[in-house]
């Protein structure tokens, strides 16, 4: 789906003017629900994946709802004539690129980064006060156009969340995480203290973006060595896709 749809150079372009939304399938006890009323599989329950393209009122649904995009469109062609058709119908009315695309925990964003390949920044502000300048800075470099899309970001506010990262010396700021192969774990690469300055920060991630190239994966070679290795995942909420459920 990714290699395909989600990388055609139309289908990119027109998202810039979409907000694009990661839901977090089994890891959101909240979302779920809302899932399932858009899309369920043939066990009728919530599947691993669900893709729809929704009306600004988040209710209407605006193509054929299903795992992938190939579920709607024929081709990744077909999807970008189809985004442009409906931006045209419902033109923007301000800019989405105000916020900080945070993912909820440390711990999600480590594996996150993992399954797409790319690296990790997060802000780690013990203390609140220093958190909404640093947080500004990278507003800015998120939706960069050299690096939109190409990170994955959270907040940390406490030392016992970066548990489960290789780090020495580790002092608030920005920290740019390397993920391990199966995201349980990962290496900073990199950090910057709350009061560096934006090309600075913004040299930290693509510092962190380099990287990231040299660790691509292959699907079956990298399940099978996971089993082997005995690694597993615990979800928020129990499995429900035939496919996706863990094997003893």
């Amino acid at each position: 789906m990714d290699r395909s749809f989600l990388s055609h150079a139309g289908v990119v372009a027109a998202s810039r003017e979409f907000v694009c939304i990661r839901p977090s399938t089994y890891e959101s006890a909240k979302e779920a629900p809302f899932l399932e009323s858009l899309f369920r599989g043939r066990s009728d329950n919530l599947e691993n994946t669900v893709f729809a393209i929704l009306a600004p009122d988040g209710r209407t649904r605006l193509c054929r709802t299903g795992r992938s995009p190939g579920f709607a469109y024929s081709s990744p062609d077909d999807m970008a004539r189809a985004m442009q058709q409906i931006l045209r119908k419902y033109p923007g009315t301000a800019p989405a690129n105000t916020t900080l695309p945070l993912l909820p925990d440390v711990r999600l964003a480590i594996n996150v980064a993992a399954c797409d390949s790319t690296p990790l920044a997060i802000l780690y502000a013990p203390d609140p006060a220093t958190r909404p300048a640093l947080e500004q800075k990278l507003i800015g470099l998120a939706w960069h156009k050299n690096l939109v899309g190409r990170l994955q970001y959270c907040v940390a506010t406490k030392p016992g969340e970066l548990k489960s990262l290789v780090a020495t010396g580790v002092r608030p700021g920005l920290l740019v995480v390397q993920p391990g192969a199966y995201g349980t774990g990962g290496q900073v690469v990199t950090s910057r203290l709350p009061g560096a300055s934006s090309e600075d920060l913004q040299e930290a991630l693509q510092l962190g973006i380099l990287l990231s190239e040299f660790q691509q994966k292959v699907m079956r070679t990298h399940v099978a060595r996971g089993r082997q290795l005995g690694i597993n995942w615990t979800t928020a909420i129990p499995v429900t896709d035939p496919g996706g459920r863990r094997r003893p």
